[in-house]
């Protein structure tokens, strides 16, 4: 079975989209025959002339009306994509052709290949989040989005989604038949080699005189680390000997000596900095406000690490309760976390089984080896 993928996202590059098309391509390669067409260039995706009119309009809202016209639902921006498409796509011979994370490409792409689209969100679900580059997006923007991801949706044969909570979304903001609809979760974005013998030496050798908190995200506000900054606080002034790691984000604040910032981690030159933050974490803590799956969780869980986070979005479906992490509503108080926490690392036995079970899910659920040979199932049976 052969599947051409087509991208407007680097498809060998670990930092673009969160990694993401890179690892969705890398691991769906090691199952079938992929090659790729890619959607190029990446930013000027309109004849010149559209392309200066539109980038004149986008400044001028921008200044006028403080709205943010997205050239990444932008309508025109995807029929132009379908048309420079449309020669290269009638060569193909392959079986299927994958598109995914964003609806541009294939929202009005004309094939008789069956059309796969795989994401984790749509944008009616987004755009009600608290995602900082959706909220000020102009009327036009929003219009598009709609009708460009809808015709994305439309158009694909099979459509896969990271979650329930983005397929019921489909379901309900575009009217998509759930017969078409399959929940297939993403999985770590890191090369994981290690055993499960070598994930019980990381937990045995964590420290026992000091809690080990880690937040990773570019994103801080959405994704909560004022509320990870005052659970460290309080975790602190309690008498608990705290270490609290950020990365990606860079808070303005001045920050205590129990918490330290390690700033941005690429994967492409950082990965091995990032797996041993992970190897000495006792949880990876991210309180997000909005969040359509969380990449990041998969990646804690690879390395024995339970996740804290919020019972939002996607987020459920990847963290389980009391099987590799815990998840607390929106309104929580940061007593409820420390709470948590301190009873884990008063029991210690409690947190090791813990920290085992988030690891078989990382083996068994959360990994892109599983996720491919699931799509591969998926897309054979409509072809």
């Amino acid at each position: 079975m052969k599947i051409t993928h087509i991208t407007e996202h680097d498809p060998f590059d670990p930092d673009s989209y969160s990694g993401t098309p890179c690892w969705m391509s890398k691991s769906l390669a090691q199952e079938l025959e992929l090659d790729y067409l890619r959607v190029t260039p990446p930013l000027k995706l309109l004849p010149p002339v559209e392309e200066f009119v539109f980038r004149c309009k986008q400044f001028w809202r921008k200044l006028s009306k403080r709205t943010e016209l997205s050239a990444d639902y932008h309508m025109r921006r995807a029929m132009h994509i379908a048309n420079k498409l449309k020669g290269p796509v009638l060569q193909l011979k392959s079986n299927a052709i994958l598109t995914s994370v964003s609806p541009l490409s294939g929202a009005f792409l004309e094939s008789k290949i069956p059309i796969v689209y795989w994401t984790d969100a749509v944008y009616g679900a987004i755009l009600g989040f608290y995602y900082s580059h959706f909220i000020f997006h102009d009327p036009d923007t929003k219009w598009d989005g709609h009708m460009v991801t809808s015709a994305c949706l439309m158009n694909a044969k099979l459509l896969i989604f990271s979650s329930q909570w983005a397929a019921r979304s489909a379901q309900e903001f575009y009217g998509i038949s759930k017969n078409k609809i399959q929940v297939v979760p993403f999985g770590a974005n890191l090369d994981v080699s290690h055993s499960l013998s070598d994930v019980k030496e990381m937990i045995q050798s964590r420290s026992r005189d000091k809690i080990k908190l880690l937040f990773v995200g570019k994103d801080g506000i959405r994704k909560g680390v004022d509320i990870v900054l005052k659970i460290a606080e309080e975790l602190h002034a309690a008498g608990h000997p705290v270490e609290l790691i950020v990365v990606g984000y860079i808070p303005k604040e001045k920050l205590p000596s129990y918490v330290k910032c390690e700033g941005l981690i690429l994967k492409k030159t950082g990965a091995e900095k990032l797996k041993a933050l992970y190897r000495d974490a006792h949880f990876l803590i991210m309180p997000s406000r909005a969040e359509t799956f969380g990449i990041v969780f998969c990646e804690a869980n690879a390395f024995g690490v339970p996740c804290i986070a919020t019972h939002i979005g996607g987020i459920p479906e990847v963290i389980h309760d009391d099987v590799n992490g815990k998840t607390f509503s929106l309104e929580a108080s940061i007593k409820e976390f420390c709470d948590y926490i301190v009873n884990l690392m008063d029991n210690y036995r409690d947190y090791e089984k813990l920290a085992l079970s988030a690891f078989n899910e990382y083996q068994t659920r959360l990994n892109w080896k599983t996720a491919s040979e699931r799509a591969k199932g998926l897309v054979s049976e409509i072809i």
